[in-house]
């Protein structure tokens, strides 16, 4: 009858999930520098703006703050303190980051 039990316990409704959600379901993009300073960085992606408050160098990849989108095409551009650094069409796929470096 124990044995039974054990069986039956180990069987959830919850050892399973199939759902994407989340942050499951995104893409990201992370602006990073190549040595030089910027100041005042705004991301738009498909005409929705993102501030970045620092843009760190590439060697400290890790620290930088992550932009999470939905993955598919997307049109991106960067400017700092007004001026136009970047302007790509970028296709990003599940989960995929998309590393822009400044120069």
């Amino acid at each position: 009858m124990a044995f039974a039990l054990i069986l039956t316990s180990s069987c959830g409704p919850n050892m399973y999930s199939t759902r994407s959600s989340g942050s499951d379901n995104s893409a990201f993009i992370i602006v990073l520098n190549s040595g030089a300073e910027f100041a005042n960085v705004v991301v738009d992606v498909d005409g929705e703006l993102f501030r970045v408050e620092k843009v760190y160098k590439e060697k400290d990849a890790r620290k930088a703050p992550v932009i999470e989108i939905e993955p598919g095409e997307h049109i991106i551009k960067v400017t700092s303190n007004g001026e136009e650094l970047v302007s790509e069409r970028v296709y990003l796929g599940l989960r995929e980051t998309k590393k822009i470096v400044l120069k």
